[in-house]
């Protein structure tokens, strides 16, 4: 699953991809849903990689999250916090957590899109996916 090429976008282009990311992760940690620090912007596949700035490959992480993905990059990957160069953010799954019955918190595989929508995938088709077959 090779990343085809894609124009960087603009500037302002840019701006609105992190305003969109933020507005749908409710500016809080996607993987903690704490306060783990202040948050910022995370690139799903590091810009140092190809990653662009657009909004499926961003996520909102705090600080002490942002720095473990940062850290443990292979194990990010596996548990859905981050994206292999190779891959086309929106077609990577990514985790996030659902508000289910009771208001329980449950954590679930999605696909981003770069309108800021999150589509709920099975824990089967992502690991469909992380394995190269869409």
């Amino acid at each position: 699953m090779i990343r085809p090429k894609q124009p960087k976008p603009s500037e302002r282009e840019q701006r609105e991809a992190y305003d969109l990311a933020t507005l749908r992760d409710f500016d809080v940690c996607v993987r903690c849903r704490r306060d783990c620090g202040p948050t910022a912007r995370d690139h799903r596949i590091n810009r140092s990689q190809g990653g662009l700035t657009v909004v499926s490959n961003l996520q909102v992480m705090g600080l002490e999250c942002h720095k473990w993905a940062t850290e443990h990059p292979a194990e990010a990957i596996r548990e859905g916090w981050a994206a292999p160069s190779y891959a086309t953010a929106s077609e990577w799954p990514a985790r996030r957590w659902f508000r289910g019955e009771y208001g329980v918190m449950t954590l679930g595989w999605v696909l981003l899109d770069d309108a800021g929508n999150v589509l709920e995938i099975t824990s089967d088709e992502a690991e469909l996916r992380m394995k190269g077959g869409n």
